[in-house]
């Protein structure tokens, strides 16, 4: 008898270590740039439309991110990108830009190196100012994300000055579905929430 309740006490217990193991795997979600669309009407932005953008290189400084990814606010998802997470982020804001109609360039356009006064390197040479003089210069710095709430810092140079400097957060409605498509998809949207933040900022409309 004792051993019977023995055998049920041990099955009991691996099944409990099963379950356990499963929730703190939880479930990944994988994130595509190339899968990204913008879901907003880009002819809503059209005082952006012919702008000329540098984007220099995306830093992530989210203490609460992975080098590929970040996780649900619960926890129970990981959305892992298929690159760096902040290369996923760049990519996806270059689509999103060129498709309001910009000119997108990236930070080593014409030997461009940016007269950056933060971390970046010396000035660019005359042939190089000449075919990016007067465009802006865009970076943006992740300090927070999950799948509900990104914050993040953008910085906007000209001609090697800063024009702008600023905090912003951005939030999405959580996904009600754990259909890991549903779960993509709201990842998206979620880059979606990020650019309508920086874009419909009037300090940010002030410098295009």
């Amino acid at each position: 008898m004792k051993k019977g309740l023995f055998q049920v006490f041990y099955i009991v217990c691996l099944i409990a270590a099963f379950l356990m193991i499963g929730c703190a795997a939880g479930s990944k979600v994988t994130m595509k740039q190339e899968s990204y669309t913008p879901g907003f009407r880009t002819a809503d932005f059209g005082r952006y439309k012919g702008k000329t953008v540098i984007l220099d290189n995306f830093i992530n400084q989210a203490a609460n991110t992975k080098t590929w990814g970040y996780n649900s606010a619960d926890n129970k998802v990981y959305y892992e990108a298929t690159t760096h997470l902040e290369s996923y982020l760049w990519y996806c804001f270059q689509k999103a830009f060129q498709q309001m109609g910009m000119k997108v360039y990236d930070q080593t356009y014409g030997g461009y190196w940016g007269p950056h006064p933060y971390w970046w390197g010396p000035a660019p040479p005359p042939r190089a100012q000449a075919a990016v003089r007067g465009a802006t210069e865009f970076q943006l710095i992740l300090t927070s994300m999950t799948d509900q709430e990104v914050k993040f810092q953008v910085l906007l140079l000209k001609n090697g000055e800063n024009k702008l400097q600023k905090d912003f957060t951005a939030a999405a409605h959580p996904v009600s579905s754990q259909d890991p498509q549903a779960l993509e998809k709201g990842a998206y949207r979620l880059i979606d929430q990020m650019i309508l933040t920086i874009f419909k900022d009037r300090d940010f409309q002030k410098v295009f």
